[in-house]
């Protein structure tokens, strides 16, 4: 009796106009609020533990240190090493050059494959293969002007100083960490497509071809099979060229972001308190209002201990329409919300929802709505029914 009472109660207005829909409404507010953060907050941290998904892919790079002979070690038998060693499953070459695009000066990643797939990440789109395709990341491309499939104009100065401008097209966005100016900016190309433009076709193209191969700067990426084998083999080609070692690191931005994001917490405890409110006022007013009721169902035998556990199935309801609603609405605007801030950002964008997160949350929302209506439960259940029925 007292689930039947505190169920309709939950979902009918009654007489005097209780306010259920707005508790209905403020519940599933605050749970899609609650697990629109959960899955925020939770991308954003598998983000920053991730590399790969802020353009660090690679486990580790190899590069010159400035000392004399050490880009020649790096080109040599460091690279030559790698490629003997299976255990090592991907090996991209890339170089640091400087083009124009569209009139912008852009740093941009020159790559060459040497075994598996290229050790960069994409936001979205492919990477390049081709001698006329480009990667631009997100600011640089709204710097530009460009366009996912469009094209753009590439200049790129030979080794004599002469300005040479090709035609590129974009075929993705690409998720640059270190080298090019932050994250969200850069590009990226195959080192065969910047030669190519750097020197066209004609007289001296071969010479051309050799002096800007010589000039670069080249840096080897790489990451290591999966297992005991493949990290061994790599902790010794650490150990053994030390001092050309680097490993990725965690952009700054990112880091500073995650400590200080707290704006989706501060929006959820915000809406949590609105539904909050709201249940409270919601069980006050409907004890107020059906007080006549209560009497007439104390003078059919209804104790205590009833009229409270009617309060609380009321509320209990609200949360579980709430729950029912508001969760599904909650982790779908977390996903959209954190795929438009990933791709603005530069990253890759990879939702995460975790499930005993979620689970944990909607269980403490059901466990506050019992402790909120407590204090309505016991007035209703210390009332009268002499008193309450007194006017009739």
């Amino acid at each position: 009796a007292a689930a039947q009472i505190g169920i309709r109660h939950a979902l009918e207005r009654g007489r005097g106009g209780q306010p259920v829909g707005t508790a209905l409404l403020g519940t599933v507010m605050a749970v899609a609020a609650l697990c629109a953060t959960a899955v925020f907050g939770g991308s954003l941290t598998h983000l920053i533990s991730s590399p790969a998904l802020y353009g660090a892919p690679f486990q580790a790079y190899f590069a010159s240190n400035g000392e004399p002979g050490s880009q020649a070690v790096v080109s040599g038998p460091l690279l030559d090493s790698l490629r003997k060693d299976r255990a090592i499953d991907q090996i991209t070459l890339g170089a640091f050059v400087e083009v124009n695009v569209n009139g912008s000066h852009v740093r941009t990643m020159a790559m060459t494959l040497v075994r598996g797939p290229a050790l960069l990440s994409a936001v979205d789109g492919r990477l390049p293969h081709g001698d006329r395709d480009i990667m631009l990341g997100v600011a640089t491309m709204r710097a530009t002007g460009a366009r996912l499939g469009g094209t753009v104009r590439v200049t790129v100065s030979d080794p004599a100083g002469a300005p040479h401008e090709a035609r590129f097209r974009v075929i993705g966005r690409a998720s640059l960490n270190a080298g090019t100016g932050g994250l969200g900016n850069g590009a990226v190309m195959t080192t065969s497509a910047f030669i190519s433009a750097q020197c066209p076709p004609g007289r001296g193209q071969s010479a051309c071809q050799r002096a800007v191969r010589h000039g670069m700067a080249t840096m080897v990426l790489v990451r290591a099979a999966p297992g005991a084998a493949g990290s061994a083999a790599l902790a010794r080609h650490i150990r053994r060229y030390r001092g050309l070692t680097y490993l990725p690191a965690k952009p700054t931005v990112l880091v500073n972001f995650g400590e200080s994001a707290n704006f989706p917490l501060l929006f959820g405890v915000a809406l949590s308190i609105f539904g909050a409110a709201t249940m409270v006022h919601l069980l006050l007013v409907s004890v107020a209002r059906r007080r006549r009721e209560t009497g007439l169902l104390k003078s059919l035998g209804l104790v205590r201990r009833q009229v409270a556990a009617a309060v609380c199935w009321q509320a209990t309801t609200v949360v579980l329409v709430g729950i029912a609603v508001g969760a599904p609405i909650g982790i779908a605007a977390g996903k959209v919300l954190w795929r438009v801030f990933a791709t603005n950002f530069g990253v890759v964008p990879v939702p995460v929802v975790q499930p005993l997160l979620i689970a944990a949350l909607l269980t403490g929302v059901l466990a506050t709505a019992n402790v909120l209506a407590a204090v309505p439960a016991l007035l209703a259940a210390r009332s009268h029914p002499g008193q309450l029925l007194r006017a009739e």
